[in-house]
């Protein structure tokens, strides 16, 4: 038999691709017996797995089993197939003697065997839902090709020729035989129960893989007009508008054909096929992180609503091809209806995107058709994903949290949603975002340039080398559980006929929407462009000696290594050294070599562009440079006076970057014990300072500190206005900030793209009032509070004696 297996190996090797997914950790003992699980232990099924066993170095499935004296088949499959040589019944009979023969040997010789689920997909087109008007269609090619179905020899003959190279093959972790025979013996019963969960667990990975069955889009738009929701959304078109009943339907077909995605896995396999190519020519390698999470939340049933943050137009394809290559279903994803051009927009389409106009306002039978249609996804069982952020950032931050799909998604539970829905934020960085340019340009003035098709080829002209793109996959957020802790009695408004909207659905959609923000800065990635940021332009004339940005760099990894912001933080796997390395490859920083070493520095421009990726996780370093800033000020101080320090500022911070923060003392404490290690600060009796006489230990310090001087002094400039005129009109004292902030610049060469930003001062203003800095008079002017006073004295605290001077010189 091995003979003949090696010659169909070889033989089927072009029709055969083995694509696979496994855990990080599958924790297979490679010297204990392995006996594979599989769908069907048909010949290329195993054939499919001796690629994926090769790969993996695990033993071929075509070896025997030896157990004591015994020897058995290295595959036991768990459904029968259509044979020519053994009937259906037979099958049947042989998995079952072949699993309790397997389970008496383990318990007669006490020798574990490690039982491992290996499901093979052939294709992931998860077929069409029968209807009225489909039910006695005939089978086509897709359907004969389809690995949803029993598969005959015959078919699986045609599967393997069309489908044999988008073979998908998911290895799961181990099961102990031994600790099962301990558990439930070796019975016949035993044996049984052993197949029975083995079926339901390659069942229920099945659809993690290929998603439920699509529905006709007819079929889709019909059932959604007949719905209660959307014929009293008929109604009142017909009254508003003055029409009749046909034509009001019209109208809702219209914005359903505006609006719904019309997927097609075949896109999806041409687009893997095209984004394949795409990544090796543009990107060094795509990292994925904390994956594992999301397939185990599929497998157990839950509704998963992806939330990523939005960087570039990229995000799209990106997202998607990770989700699609880690064994799970392409979500459906909300785009902006300005992405609805041709010839992107058919094929977005396509993929799964349905599309969403930027306001909801003056038609309510566009609301309506919309929440129906997105009820609809999450009632069949559809991922769906959407930008929280409602919109690109342009300054590397994350955008305050648009609530409105958020605030649908909940009142799509209020609707009888059976599965529990569960929020996944998504962090993805980028070493080259290839907006970044056009960013800064809208940021300054210019008006947005409309997507086009024309766009698209420029930017495929301008492909470059852009490094390394991270997708993070964040702590998921449960709105079970949050509906559980902040609405107990939500589930007594179940009604699968109306819109519900609760009084408590604001407060608690605002606190999701605030979770999944923190969330996304939580699982943060380090990279070289970032770290590079971080240190370069923190320095006089945006240089350094190459020695000291090394030093620097080590610092930075070595903080969120050792005090980490968040437990889903990454950091780079390079040494300092390989970082400046690979930055130099990516032309973000240029050298100059002298007698006395190499000096690595950023010219005017890349400043600035840098800016933008020096945000991207500006957040995980905010408050390390308070308590630096802190310790430098200040020449002495204590755990309670910086303690008092994060306090004052901790309120601004998590309201622009999303910091949460519990134990703020231990925060503390745990940084300057960590400085304290890294011999930067000596803590004699509770008294801190920096190391004396020690001029790396205060240059480290200083610029850790600077990192948040951008930030801070945008502070100082809102707060000294305020001081400065007794009482402002809001709308004046934004458009003063404004001009302020245009003076700074040019007056202390600052490279900072937020300066420009209106929405970031005007939520900072929203900020300061929410939070008790400012207070509003009859005449609607603002003043200063006692604690803004306070306030403001510890952020002028932080600032440099220039700054500071050109701050109190405005007025």
């Amino acid at each position: 038999m091995a003979f003949f297996s090696y010659i169909f190996y070889w033989l089927t090797r072009p029709f055969i691709k083995a694509n696979i997914v496994s855990d990080s950790d599958l924790s297979i003992d490679s010297n204990k017996p392995i006996n594979y699980v599989l769908v069907t232990d048909s010949l290329t099924d195993k054939l499919a797995l001796q690629q994926a066993c090769k790969k993996q170095g695990l033993p071929s499935p075509f070896k025997k089993l030896h157990i004591g004296e015994k020897k058995f088949n290295a595959c036991l499959g768990v459904k029968s197939q259509r044979s020519i040589f053994c009937s259906k019944h037979r099958h049947q009979l042989k998995t079952l003697e072949q699993g309790q023969a397997l389970l008496k040997q383990v318990e007669n010789t006490s020798q574990d065997v490690q039982f491992v689920p290996v499901m093979i997909c052939w294709g992931r087109a998860p077929g069409i839902e029968k209807n009225s008007a489909n039910r006695n269609a005939k089978i086509g090619i897709k359907d004969l090709i389809a690995d949803t179905l029993q598969a005959s020899w015959i078919r699986k003959f045609f599967i393997v020729l069309f489908s044999g190279r988008h073979n998908f093959v998911r290895i799961s972790k181990p099961v102990s035989l031994l600790e099962m025979v301990n558990k439930h013996g070796s019975s016949e019963d035993a044996a049984h129960k052993l197949l029975r969960v083995a079926r339901i667990h390659f069942e229920r990975q099945r659809i993690v893989a290929t998603g439920p069955k699509i529905q006709n889009r007819n079929a889709m738009f019909n059932s959604l007009l007949a719905s209660p929701a959307l014929k009293k959304a008929l109604q009142e078109e017909m009254k508003s508008k003055n029409i009749s009943m046909d034509e009001a339907k019209k109208n809702a077909i219209k914005l359903l054909d505006e609006i719904a995605g019309d997927y097609n896995e075949s896109y999806i396999r041409l687009g893997s096929r095209i984004l394949t190519w795409l990544w090796n020519k543009i990107y060094n390698g795509i990292r994925v992180h904390n994956a594992d999470n999301l397939r185990d939340l599929a497998q157990k049933g839950h509704e998963i609503v992806y939330v990523p943050c939005h960087r570039s137009h990229m995000d799209y394809l990106l997202l998607t091809y990770v989700i699609h290559h880690e064994g799970l279903v392409p979500p459906h994803i909300a785009a902006g209806i300005n992405l609805n051009f041709w010839p992107a927009g058919p094929v977005f389409r396509k993929a799964g995107a349905f599309f969403i106009r930027r306001s909801f306002k003056g038609n309510k039978l566009y609301s309506a058709v919309f929440r129906e249609y997105l009820s609809q996804l999450f009632i069949k069982g559809y991922p769906v994903k959407y930008y929280t952020e409602g919109g690109r950032s342009r300054t590397g931050r994350l955008l305050q949290p648009k609530t409105g799909m958020i605030a649908m998604t909940v009142q799509s539970m209020l609707r009888g949603v059976e599965r529990p829905i569960t929020l996944v934020p998504v962090y993805i960085g980028y070493e080259h975002v290839m907006e970044v340019n056009t960013y800064l340009s809208e940021l300054k003035g210019k008006n947005k340039e409309s997507e086009s098709v024309f766009a698209i080829f420029k930017a495929i002209k301008n492909l470059k080398n852009y490094g390394h793109g991270d997708v993070n996959f964040g702590t998921p957020i449960h709105l079970n559980e949050v509906l559980n802790q902040h609405a107990p009695d939500w589930r007594e408004l179940i009604d699968p006929e109306e819109v519900v909207k609760p009084s408590w659905l604001t407060p608690v959609v605002n606190i999701a929407a605030n979770q999944i923000m923190s969330n996304i800065n939580d699982a943060a990635v380090l990279n070289t462009v970032n770290l590079s940021a971080l240190t370069l332009l923190t320095s006089d004339n945006h240089a350094l000696p190459r020695t000291e940005m090394q030093d620097l760099i080590d610092l930075y990894v070595q903080l969120q290594k050792q005090v980490p912001y968040a437990e889903n933080i990454q950091t780079p796997s390079q040494s300092a050294s390989e970082i400046i390395n690979e930055a130099i490859q990516l032309e973000k920083v240029q050298v100059e070599s002298d007698e006395f070493g190499t000096i690595v520095k950023l010219d005017d421009k890349s400043a600035i562009l840098m800016s933008y990726y020096r945000n991207n996780v500006i957040h995980l370093f905010a408050l390390p440079a308070v308590v630096a800033g802190e310790i430098v000020h200040q020449k002495s101080t204590s755990i309670k006076a910086i303690t008092a320090k994060i306090n004052d500022l901790l309120p601004l911070l998590a309201n622009e970057m999303f910091i949460t923060l519990t134990d703020i003392e231990q925060y503390a404490r745990d940084l300057v014990a960590f400085f304290e290690k890294q011999n930067l600060v000596v803590n004699n009796r509770g008294k801190i300072a920096v190391v004396k006489d020690d001029s790396k230990a205060l240059s480290q310090l200083s610029l850790l500190a600077k990192i948040m001087k951008d930030t801070l002094q945008r502070y100082a400039l809102t707060f000294n206005r305020l001081e400065q005129v007794d009482g402002i009109q809001r709308s004046e004292l934004e458009k003063d900030c404004q001009q302020l902030a245009k003076r700074l610049l040019t007056l202390h060469d600052i490279k900072a793209p937020e300066y420009f930003d209106k929405k970031m001062i005007s939520s900072f203003v929203s900020c300061l009032r929410e939070h008790k800095y400012v207070e509003v008079d009859e005449a609607g002017l603002m003043h200063l509070t006692e604690l803004g006073k306070e306030t403001s004295e510890a952020i002028n605290s932080l600032m440099s004696a220039e700054v500071l001077q050109s701050l109190q010189a405005l007025g």
